[in-house]
């Protein structure tokens, strides 16, 4: 009973706390839209716990959770020592103070570290429930989208209605980007740097270089993978930016780049391949069990082998699971979510005049880093349910560049949602 009084207090009162920041800063919110977008998260973010409670067991989420317990006991009586572990200091002692050893595993394993010493601070708010941290993470983890969709309002202010519904209602990302996981943050964090970088490129201020920083920070401490997969994007959209240069040349260069570099390192011994942390992030996903499992051949050295198997993986991160594949309720969301992304194909390749809708470095970002993450999850993942959580970030940037056309009826739904001509 108490925690359903807190949860409902801090609905409320979050919303309302939240509009009044948002409502002069963001694209023209009213209460209803801010209302709209924080109960649609937190049931999404409740939604998750409850599933993977009752039909998984609890998964990561909940033993985040579990674990925090014990940690804000810890917080309330050794307060020192809860936040020790959150310092390369313990890192050394742990890795036996080796330089390189202790920055590798701060790097690893910050993302749990983080997230259970989180929800133990969120814990002396919610009175040790799941349900209402759900809440509280949700707001503190809303700027992702709204940063996002500030951006995009402030640069196409005609295809607003169309981003509102993107960024924040397609239930698939939404629903990823809602659980007690790092998806949230990692939204977050790119987020921080893509609008920065945008301001920063129109009025240099220290500020927006430090939200830069941060999210980069951010990222290399969360999940490291996809910092390395996003830091080339950024810094061609950087460099687009300040040079007031909305073509792809510049990322077409560095991505040209890219590819040749890892395409060499191909030829020389396996030591040296660059697709050999590859091979081993795919043999760590083999080693563990799931229900249901996507046909990957093991990627080997040399060229061969990742030649064969790039059929397989974008086939596995970008297409399935297919309509007829669906074997229970999120794969079938997944598989509404691939027919949205096709659909999205046809609609971006026979739409009028696409090339003027997308010159935007923005544009391109989305696109590069997009099928990027989504190739080089296709190659590591071979279980359905981690394929479809782990892009649901780079599914959300391909909606927001396929759908970017600013037709008539694009313009009818800027009316209807925001009533504005």
């Amino acid at each position: 009973m108490v925690a359903l009084i807190l949860f409902i207090i801090y609905l409320f009162g979050g919303t309302l706390i939240l509009h009044g920041i948002i409502r002069k800063k963001v694209y023209p919110f009213t209460i209803y839209h801010t209302s709209a977008v924080i109960l649609f998260k937190v049931m999404m973010g409740c939604l998750y716990g409850w599933i993977f409670l009752r039909y998984y067991g609890g998964d990561d989420t909940w033993n985040y959770f579990l674990e925090s317990r014990d940690q804000t006991s810890l917080l309330l009586h050794h307060p020192i020592s809860f936040f020790r572990d959150f310092t390369p200091e313990y890192a050394l002692k742990v890795t036996g103070y080796h330089p390189w050893h202790a920055a590798v595993y701060y790097v690893v394993h910050f993302e749990r570290i983080f997230m259970i010493k989180g929800l133990a601070i969120l814990n002396l708010l919610s009175g040790k429930n799941y349900y209402v941290n759900v809440l509280l993470f949700e707001f503190l983890t809303i700027a992702g989208p709204l940063l996002l969709f500030k951006l995009l309002a402030r640069l196409f202010p005609l295809r607003t209605g169309i981003n509102f519904l993107l960024v924040f209602f397609i239930p698939s990302v939404t629903f990823w980007c809602s659980g007690i996981r790092a998806e949230a943050l990692l939204l977050l964090f790119m987020a921080l740097m893509v609008y920065n970088g945008y301001k920063h490129a129109q009025k240099a201020r220290p500020g927006r270089l430090v939200g830069i920083i941060l999210g980069a920070l951010g990222l290399l401490l969360i999940r490291y993978q996809y910092f390395l997969v996003f830091i080339p994007g950024f810094l061609a959209y950087w460099i687009s930016l300040h040079r007031n240069q909305n073509r792809p040349a510049l990322f077409n260069r560095f991505y040209g780049i890219l590819a040749l570099i890892f395409l060499v390192s191909l030829f020389l011994p396996p030591v040296w391949q660059l697709s050999t942390p590859l091979a081993r992030a795919q043999q760590s996903f083999f080693s563990l069990h799931g229900n249901t499992r996507y046909g990957l051949d093991s990627l080997k050295p040399g060229i061969v082998s990742v030649v064969k198997i790039l059929p397989q993986a974008v086939a596995n991160s970008m297409f399935r699971p297919s309509p007829w594949e669906g074997k229970h309720g999120l794969q079938s969301v997944s598989a509404i979510e691939v027919l949205f992304m096709v659909i999205g194909f046809f609609y971006f390749m026979l739409g009028p005049a696409r090339k003027s809708q997308i010159s935007h470095p923005v544009f391109w970002l989305f696109l590069y880093y997009a099928i990027l993450q989504m190739v080089l999850i296709g190659y590591t993942v071979p279980f359905p349910g981690a394929i479809v959580r782990y892009r649901s970030i780079p599914f959300l940037l391909l909606s927001l560049f396929l759908y970017a056309g600013n037709p008539l009826w694009q313009q009818k739904i800027r009316y209807r949602i925001f009533k504005l001509h």
